[in-house]
């Protein structure tokens, strides 16, 4: 398994700001698109650009962890780094306006230390996973996938599936383009997605034996996937133990409430 102690948002952020910045692209729009490996104005660019757009978002969030001294003083950076991927009063295809005008050397510096807090006060949770492997990530979404679309709207309500299949399609699309967003934004929504499935688990309704039974399975299955990602640890068997009784527990409660 393989380690890393820069695998957090920021971290991610600040190699993809850099990367723009020292472009040789004649535009801010080309720069990005150089390093986006998309083209400007296109579909895959606006996706592309939004999770620059989400790992900003997530390393905003992750400052309020940080101890108050720490966060305030990170806090007063964040306008730049906004500025930096958003650019709002700049003509992107402007050829006077190089790449290396969206920040300056200090801002940017500031956010790679920020990424080293970060790194340093979560290590080991979602916002700073140890381990860059993502092969039983990408295996478990692809169970989960098959699971949904064999499941009938006997077994699922139709739109609660569809959705579970896109969130869990957006979560391997992530994996396929860790090498851009970075570990920690898979984690990230690894774990949304675990939140999904558990609440959709009561929406399920006259599911058969075998259906059930791959369900409680693949659900263990990507708790122990983010664990394992997390944690860079191996899950021993006091872990599988205490995850199977929390697909008991919540077997039970959907059980109760209907």
């Amino acid at each position: 398994m393989s380690f890393s102690n820069e695998n957090t948002a920021a971290h991610n952020l600040h190699t993809l700001i850099a990367s723009v910045r020292n472009s040789t692209e004649s535009t801010i729009a080309g720069s990005w698109s150089a390093v986006l490996g998309a083209e400007w104005g296109t579909l895959e660019f606006t996706r592309r650009h939004t999770e620059v757009v989400s790992l900003l978002q997530l390393t905003m969030q992750q400052l309020v962890a940080l101890p108050e001294r720490q966060r305030a003083r990170c806090e007063r950076h964040v306008s730049a780094w906004w500025a930096a991927v958003i650019q709002p009063i700049t003509n992107w295809m402007d050829e006077t306006r190089p790449a290396r005008s969206i920040i300056d050397d200090d801002k940017l510096d500031h956010l790679e230390s920020t990424a080293d807090l970060i790194s340093g006060h979560l290590v080991g949770s979602n916002a700073a996973p140890r381990s860059t492997d993502l092969d039983q990530m990408r295996a478990t979404c692809d169970e989960w996938i098959d699971l949904l679309t064999a499941m009938g709207d006997d077994e699922i309500n139709g739109p609660v599936r569809d959705q579970l299949i896109s969130q869990l399609r957006h979560v391997i699309w992530l994996v396929e383009n860790s090498g851009i967003f970075g570990g920690a934004r898979v984690a990230e929504e690894a774990s949304t997605m675990i939140g999904a499935l558990a609440q959709a688990s009561a929406s399920v309704v006259n599911m058969r034996e075998e259906s059930a039974s791959r369900w409680k399975k693949a659900f263990l299955a990507l708790v122990t996937a983010c664990i394992v990602f997390n944690q860079a640890s191996p899950i021993f068997q006091e872990s599988i133990t205490a995850g199977e009784q929390i697909v008991k527990e919540i077997t039970s409660a959907i059980s109760d409430s209907r």
